[in-house]
């Protein structure tokens, strides 16, 4: 018994072998093929601050001591001293506001302590740079009963428009 095929068959029959090859052909040159490897590298961004303050307590500015900008923000602790030194109370505004110069640095009132205010720099500071300086230019030299400390805190700038954003960030990082 013999088995005829077309012309037209046997055609389609080849050209579909011819597919079916190339396609397996391109596949396995695709799997085999050699390519140099790549080195992923990455650097991670270092973020922290250094608060830079005088002996007299009249000056006081942050560093952006990481490898990336920085929102600022700072705390000052204004504590009344008795005659040992001992802490006998805190500040009042009137005081604060003789010292801390808003105009570079913005407060915004704690609601937990009640009593302490965060002063966020107006813009993000590079690495290594310092912010403004917290205290007045002009401010009167400390009282001999009054103990200035600033602490300071860092986040990162890069995805945060401005220093509201940063203001949620803290928020938010003190939160969790």
């Amino acid at each position: 018994m013999t088995i005829k095929i077309s012309k037209m068959a046997l055609t389609l029959i080849t050209a579909a072998a011819l597919i079916m090859l190339c396609i397996a052909g391109g596949a396995l040159a695709f799997l085999v093929g050699d390519t140099d490897p790549v080195t992923n590298t990455f650097i991670a961004g270092s973020v922290d601050c250094e608060v830079v303050q005088n002996e007299q307590s009249t000056s006081a500015t942050v560093k952006n001591t990481g490898n990336v900008r920085a929102y600022i923000r700072a705390t000052v602790v204004g504590n009344t001293l008795n005659e040992e030194g001992q802490i006998t109370g805190n500040w009042t505004g009137n005081v604060r506001d003789q010292y801390l110069d808003t105009t570079e640095w913005v407060p915004v009132y704690n609601e937990e302590s009640g009593v302490t205010y965060y002063y966020y720099n107006g813009g993000a500071i590079e690495p290594q740079a310092f912010t403004p300086d917290l205290f007045k230019s002009n401010a009167p030299a400390p009282l001999d009963d009054l103990l200035i400390t600033v602490f300071a805190e860092a986040i990162q700038a890069d995805g945060m428009p401005d220093v509201a954003n940063a203001q949620q960030a803290f928020a938010y990082a003190k939160a969790n």
